[in-house]
């Protein structure tokens, strides 16, 4: 399997090695002294000797057997030289701890550069440089201070720092790990690639990581969109600012803040979203003692009223479905329980009591069917009767009796519950210091089974358009130095693509403005085109409502005259002649908006919402990515927005054409992914006529790149 000699080699050299205590290649040896297996390792210094119990040679060409992987300690200078003895020897895989590469600026860049060039020529693999090193099952070819329990989570790391400082909570937490991955400067080998292999790596059972940026965003969905259908992929992803957003040219562009492109992506490849460390290693810890919800539906048991009630609340914020027991179970839970108690989800126990009420709620409810009933949370609140270690052994016997319902805890106080909680995790059910936490890993294992089980989605059907009018369009604006197209070249675009709109047409003369009128059909609406001119109806370059073609011949001559008179320094490539939309006052219309702006790294981002001049001010817009977008997300990006119950009718309207938005929105994504070069589209306002009557794109932007 690729990548395989950086998790299971069957030998390891590391360059630089050294018998200095403090030295980055002493703690490699070192930390390989305490886990390598059946692996060889040699160490490679001029001096020779023997290092850790390791045999040391002056290169790696003078070790007598093959190598699999290398690790390099060594100053940044050196580096080039080495790698060619590396790639000399056949060595395949190459951690470069060492920095001084692009993180130091231009000409740490350019050696980074240069050496990559090298590792390529070889057919060299490198994780790095300027990382922290690699620990596997089989291996720490790392300088961290502590080597790592055992386990099934493995941790993808863009920081060298979380990384030790996560081995270092890992320990107090008793947490496992199956690897740990330092990714450095990503020069070769990034995130995708190792989750990639990790995805069938059976010594994982999740993939967590923390990282700063993501190289090719396509490729990262693409092959995480296959890993998360094999086990959960939880990220925290950090680095959100401003910065990051695009340019806010248009309205898309103003709304798509700088981390939705990244909710979009996760969302798309099965991420499951952690936004915080301590969030991702919660989690992390669930789904190791977790197996995937058959339903959504969770009961809540409880010993004390104000947590329920928060736990209830917290189950509506997070999506958690409450179970809906059936008259049976309550029947067993009134007779069963103080008259008090709450019976219906959540189940309140009461303040007073003992061990023995836990086991028979929990009990009860669990003999719903599991579609009613997938699991339960627990709260444990310290009272006089309430004997916490005593509590978690009885529950650990129900989760005996019932394997195949989720059971997590929330032992809510310090001291008195800590015993309890303890023996919970000891045991395989997760216990939390709050319902909230618990209840967002519920949420997150119930995420993960739609993420899990989730079908195909259908693609779009690709139209056959004229490619070449449409690159043409973009070329004559490139050379002319124009951002944004001219209204009859968006006209031109939407035409291939059948996207119905106000026909649009620039004549040059009297003659074009009659024929062209004629063959759009009057009413028309007849504008100057000129870069020069914003403000058109100041300087009398619109006339609207031209009902023949002696109107449209003297309109032309009238607004060339105006134009020429007021602004003679006006750039004018012609007049456009447009078919005027006219609106029926006692006919339903919804103005909409459709947009995209372009993300740097995971690409189009299309945009629907609520149009017109509100646009800004009510914010009610929904996104999606283009680069992956389906006949399915053209309909829930509709739904995701409160604009769709106006589209689908209210206090007696008629809905409006969902179907034609849902058809412009597919032939939009379509647009953008076949031309790259179009950087932002608006379409403000989109009419949406009653059902059966189509929709109308009003006002059409689009911005290139020149």
């Amino acid at each position: 399997m690729e990548l395989e000699f950086f998790f299971k080699p069957r030998s390891i050299a590391v360059i630089g090695a050294s018998a200095t205590a403090g030295k980055v290649g002493n703690a490699v040896m070192r930390n390989l002294r305490e886990r390598h297996g059946d692996i060889q390792v040699f160490g490679i210094n001029p001096k020779g000797g023997e290092i850790e119990g390791f045999k040391v040679y002056k290169s790696v060409l003078d070790v007598p057997v093959d190598i699999d992987l290398a690790v390099m300690c060594i100053p940044a200078r050196y580096v080039l030289d080495v790698i060619d003895e590396i790639g000399e020897k056949g060595i395949r895989g190459l951690i470069i701890i060492t920095a001084g590469f692009k993180e130091v600026g231009s000409e740490g860049y350019k050696l980074e550069r240069e050496m990559m060039e090298k590792c390529k020529k070889y057919g060299i693999r490198v994780l790095g440089p300027n990382c922290l090193g690699m620990i596997s099952l089989f291996h720490n070819s790392s300088f961290a201070a502590l080597t790592p329990k055992k386990g099934s989570i493995a941790m993808i790391s863009q920081s060298g720092a979380v990384m030790t400082a996560i081995l270092d909570w890992s320990t107090v937490h008793n947490i496992g790990f199956s690897t740990f991955i330092s990714l450095g400067n990503k020069s070769d080998v990034n995130e995708t690639d190792f989750i990639q292999y990790l995805a069938h790596d059976p010594e994982t059972k999740i993939i967590a990581c923390y990282l700063e940026a993501i190289d090719d965003g396509e490729r990262f969905i693409k092959i995480v969109s296959e890993a998360s259908r094999r086990k959960p992929v939880i990220i925290l992803k950090s680095g959100v600012s401003e910065a990051g957003a695009m340019a806010a040219s248009s309205h898309t562009g103003s709304l798509a803040g700088s981390d939705i492109a990244y909710d979009l992506a996760f969302e798309k490849a099965g991420v499951i979203r952690a936004k915080e460390l301590s969030e991702l290693f919660s989690y992390a810890k669930t789904f190791t003692m977790c197996d995937v919800p058959a339903s959504n539906r969770f009961a809540i048991i409880t010993n004390a009223g104000g947590p329920g009630i928060i736990a209830t609340d917290a189950f509506e914020d997070y999506n958690v479905g409450v179970a809906r027991f059936s008259q049976d179970t309550l029947e067993q839970l009134r007779d069963g329980l103080p008259a008090e108690a709450g019976i219906f989800n959540p189940v309140d126990i009461v303040g007073d009591a003992p061990p023995d009420r836990y086991d028979f709620a929990l009990r009860t409810v669990l003999k719903e069917p599991m579609d009613a009933c997938a699991g339960t949370l627990i709260i444990l609140t310290p009272q006089a009767n309430t004997h916490p270690l005593d509590a978690s052994n009885i529950m650990i016997k129900v989760h005996e009796d019932f394997k195949d319902r989720i059971m997590i805890a929330a032992f809510m106080g310090g001291k008195s519950v800590k015993e309890g909680a303890d023996n919970l995790m000891d045991h395989g059910i997760p216990c939390c210091d709050f319902p909230e936490e618990a209840i967002r890993n519920i949420s997150g294992l119930i995420t993960f089974s739609k993420f899990r089980d989730r079908s195909d989605e259908t693609k779009i059907k690709p139209l056959t358009v004229n490619r070449d009018r449409i690159r043409e369009i973009i070329e004559t604006a490139r050379q002319e130095k124009r951002p944004m197209l001219l209204n009859y070249e968006t006209s031109d675009i939407f035409s291939e693509y059948a996207i119905p709109h106000p026909k649009t047409k620039l004549a040059r003369t009297p003659g074009e403005a009659r024929q062209f009128a004629t063959e759009i059909g009057f009413p028309v609406v007849m504008k100057i085109v000129s870069p020069q001119v914003v403000h058109k109806s100041d300087i009398g370059g619109v006339i609207l409502g031209i009902k023949n073609e002696e109107e449209a011949q003297q309109a032309f001559i009238n607004i060339l005259s105006s134009v020429q008179e007021l602004r003679p320094d006006a750039q004018i490539h012609g007049i456009e002649v447009q078919e005027m939309i006219m609106r029926d006052e006692k006919k339903k219309v919804t103005e909409l908006i459709i947009g995209m702006s372009r993300d740097p790294q995971f690409g189009p981002l299309i945009m629907f919402g609520m149009g017109g001049i509100y646009v800004n001010f009510m914010k009610d817009v929904s996104f999606k990515l283009g680069k992956f977008f389906t006949v399915e997300d053209s309909r829930e990006i509709i739904e995701e927005t409160k604009t769709h119950a106006l589209l689908r009718g209210v206090r007696g309207e008629p809905p409006s054409d969902l179907k034609e938005v849902e058809v412009v929105l597919q032939k939009i994504s379509l647009l953008v992914n076949e031309f790259p070069d179009i950087l932002e589209l608006d379409i403000n306002p989109l009419l949406a006529f009653a059902k059966g009557e189509g929709v109308s794109a009003v006002d059409i932007k689009i911005t290139i790149k020149i």
